[in-house]
């Protein structure tokens, strides 16, 4: 009886947030915590739980980002190459990602306007005159600061999932819109990334209730990372933000800001447009510069001093610059403070 031929599988769409010359791009790259984490001794990370035996266990090569002092320095004598000793007690590592995915985080620029989710600092937005805006391209040729959010969060739950440890994801919109639990598995990123793909932006993102919900959903201690512009209020997101560093997590928070929020285009003229209310206001750009950028920069820097002061990493990430080259720098100034 002759079998007939398997037909070749279907290729699978690539995802919008995570490409395959992103994965080549990522591939040397390690996300670890820099503080004890909790997990089932699976992973190659420092846990504060104890077995019956610290014993070592293996080695694997030495990635940016381990301590030093784990590194087998007999080894790499007889070697020329850097290996870290592995125990009994090292563990698997946790990864929660919080998107912001409120009206502000949809603003792409004054390009792509006409445009119903814009923002700026206290969400005002930047709007192009009817000339500007008649040449603009598409919109999904320009991404917005929510794009640039998810391409970073999609490869650190890439580089997490490839590490074996387990990410978990969450929107932030009206509060906590959307919750996938800690996995490990590629499934649960494609999962993600799908999510990530159909997320309507919309209203505010109530940031500081999403993470009150979350935290009641995080059981172990690990790494939450938050992607957000901040157009909150700063007490009520500090106070949530705490919950998770007084259990013992490690908090990063990547403030995305479009390149026209951190620094006014160059036109005479524009109307500024309230993402919520959709008030306008019609201004000469030239006049307002100075005390816009001079607020701007009050405004990011009060950011960075109350969250530094609470032991909470602050990095601003521009769109101007490509995600992954922020991402590569963060990771390697990350891995030289270890």
């Amino acid at each position: 009886m002759t079998q007939a031929p398997t037909q070749p599988a279907a290729r699978q769409p690539e995802h919008r947030y995570l490409r395959i010359a992103d994965l080549r791009r990522l591939r040397h790259l390690f996300f670890s915590s820099k503080r004890v984490v909790e997990g089932q001794y699976a992973g190659r990370h420092a846990s504060p739980q104890r077995g019956h035996s610290v014993e070592f266990n293996d080695y694997r090569e030495y990635i940016p980002g381990d301590t030093l002092s784990d590194v087998d320095w007999k080894v790499f004598g007889r070697s020329d190459k850097l290996f870290i000793k592995l125990f009994e007690h090292q563990s698997d590592m946790t990864v929660n990602l919080l998107v912001d995915a409120s009206a502000s985080m949809a603003y792409r620029g004054m390009a792509a306007l006409p445009h119903a989710g814009t923002s700026w600092l206290n969400r005002v937005s930047l709007a192009a005159s009817k000339r500007q805006a008649g040449d603009a391209r598409r919109a999904i040729d320009l991404p917005s600061k929510y794009d640039h959010a998810c391409l970073m969060a999609a490869a650190i739950a890439f580089l997490t999932t490839k590490q074996q440890d387990k990410v978990s994801f969450t929107l932030a919109r009206e509060g906590l819109a959307r919750f996938h639990r800690p996995q490990g598995s590629f499934t649960h990123l494609n999962n993600i990334l799908r999510d990530m793909e159909t997320a309507k932006l919309t209203g505010e993102a109530r940031l500081a209730d999403a993470l009150k919900d979350l935290v009641r959903r995080v059981s172990r201690k690990g790494l939450v990372v938050v992607f957000s512009d901040l157009l909150e209020d700063q007490e009520s997101v500090l106070k949530a933000l705490a919950a998770f560093t007084h259990r013992g997590n490690e908090v990063i928070v990547f403030q995305v800001l479009h390149a026209e929020e951190l620094k006014l285009p160059a036109v005479d003229e524009a109307v500024f447009v309230d993402s919520e209310t959709s008030r306008r206001r019609r201004l000469n750009v030239a006049d307002v510069r100075a005390s816009y950028e001079q607020r701007m920069r009050r405004f990011i820097d009060g950011w960075s001093t109350a969250l530094r002061a609470r032991n909470i990493d602050h990095q601003v990430v521009s769109t101007a610059t490509p995600y992954h080259k922020a991402l590569e720098r963060y990771l390697f100034n990350r891995a030289s403070m270890t």
